[in-house]
């Protein structure tokens, strides 16, 4: 299930970044966790990948995440911008990673 127009949605983009805000309302956020809602790191990973899925005009799958990092949480009421430029991943500065297609 995709989480575009879901859990976020695309309100700029250019050739190797998106900016992105969440839905804060997602019930998600009621789970994950009440009171001090975050964005899961496992959401984060797959934006990305329907992120990479847009830019390249076809499915991207991850082969690997490689030196994955989760520097700090992502709530919803962050509007964030993600890069995805030659392998690289960053959403600056709560998330970088790796990835290998």
């Amino acid at each position: 299930m995709s989480l575009h127009n879901n859990l976020y949605s695309i309100i700029a983009r250019d050739e190797t970044s998106f900016t992105i805000r969440f839905d804060a309302s997602h019930p998600i956020f009621a789970g994950h966790f009440p009171g001090h809602p975050i964005v899961p790191g496992a959401c984060l990973i797959q934006i990305c990948e329907e992120l990479a899925s847009l830019q390249a005009g076809h499915t991207v799958h991850f082969k690997a995440l490689r030196n994955l990092k989760f520097r700090q949480p992502v709530t919803p009421d962050k509007q964030v911008t993600i890069r995805i430029q030659n392998g690289k991943i960053e959403i600056n500065p709560y998330m970088c990673a790796c990835a290998d297609l």
